[in-house]
């Protein structure tokens, strides 16, 4: 149970540790709700649809929860280019509590990331 742990924990301190990733991931889903929120609006609006942030704020939250967790599975590729992976697989514990950790890892910190869009959404006007 240690090792998910561990593997848990390194995940949490590359992502706190890295503000240009946390900045960066936000960088798009920002886009997506000012630029066709609020560019696309009046035209969904005068269409009769209503209000469009309402519309595309959910997709955005779950594009920024995939986009996270799919990059959290390409860093595993930079891992194992930099050697950690090999230091990892050799330790004395199952491979299955390394696995775990880091899909756990990854997954927490793509909940954290749709979190934070989805108070910028609130932010912007979204009311769920």
């Amino acid at each position: 149970m240690s090792a998910i742990y561990v593997m848990w924990l390194r995940q949490m301190k590359r992502y706190a540790r890295s503000r240009a990733r946390i900045i960066g991931s936000l960088g798009q889903p920002l886009l997506f709700l000012l630029g066709f929120g609020f560019g696309f609006g009046p035209v969904f609006q005068k269409a009769g649809q209503g209000n469009y942030i309402q519309f595309l704020a959910p997709g955005v939250v779950g594009m920024t929860i995939l986009f996270t967790a799919l990059f959290s599975g390409i860093e595993l590729i930079w891992d194992r280019q930099f050697g950690f992976l090999k230091e990892t697989l050799v330790a004395p514990v199952p491979r299955i509590l390394i696995m775990i950790g880091r899909t756990a890892g990854g997954a927490t910190v793509a909940i954290f990331q749709g979190l934070i869009v989805i108070a910028i959404c609130l932010v912007v006007g979204f009311r769920p």
